[in-house]
């Protein structure tokens, strides 16, 4: 039972997740406003923020940006802001990412709500909701939207590769969008794609639809 409860306190308390994650070095997947993203380690909690160390630095003191990783198979998300950007880390690199402003924490698979549709359209065969396990879906703006699959999901996504995304509600209706794999990274167990939406034929409308999965 003592560690049902932990567990219990670590849901609650997301600075305790964090530390427990960077204390495991877990990898993590770190997305830009600009649907880019690249991948990142954990590292330590501060009492400003987030230390993560990011080889590849592509961010700047205050973009937004969002974080997904995974520990013992439970996905987690948040946004944050990049405070600074060459922290000095243990591997004696200057390849330091501090964030801090922590919102939006989320646990959890992701749950299919009612009347909400996020499906990717294959050529061939039934559509494949993006809102139900296995697959987990992260982000969706007006411009894209980042999920992640299992390694072992049957259907794999090129970089660069056409795809179709179907968006809506059900008491609304729903519209077809041309998407292109804009970026993928892969994980120990996982794949996390970014989907960059274009030919949007009603923006007005779109914006609307985007507002109402976000809610």
């Amino acid at each position: 039972m003592s560690g049902e409860r932990e567990r219990q306190r670590m849901q609650s308390d997301p600075r305790r997740t964090l530390e427990e994650a960077a204390s495991r070095r877990l990898s993590c997947e770190i997305m830009s406003r600009k649907g880019t993203g690249t991948q990142g380690i954990l590292v330590r909690i501060e009492r400003g923020g987030v230390v993560m160390t990011v080889p590849t630095l592509r961010f700047h003191g205050g973009e937004d940006v969002r974080i997904w990783f995974s520990m013992d198979g439970q996905p987690y998300t948040f946004e944050a802001s990049v405070i600074r950007v060459g922290v000095p880390v243990p591997d004696r690199t200057q390849d330091g990412l501090l964030v801090g402003f922590i919102d939006r924490w989320t646990e959890g698979e992701t749950e299919a709500v009612e009347g909400k549709i996020v499906e990717i359209v294959p050529p061939s065969g039934p559509s494949i909701s993006l809102l139900s396990p296995p697959m987990r879906l992260v982000e969706i703006t007006v411009s894209g939207l980042s999920f992640v699959v299992p390694l072992d999901f049957k259907l794999i996504f090129v970089e660069s590769g056409a795809l179709q995304v179907r968006l809506g509600m059900s008491a609304t209706g729903t519209e077809e969008i041309s998407a292109t794999v804009r970026s993928l990274a892969q994980g120990e167990d996982y794949i996390l794609y970014h989907l960059q939406l274009s030919e949007v034929q009603d923006p007005d409308r779109h914006r609307i639809i985007i507002d109402a999965l976000g809610r």
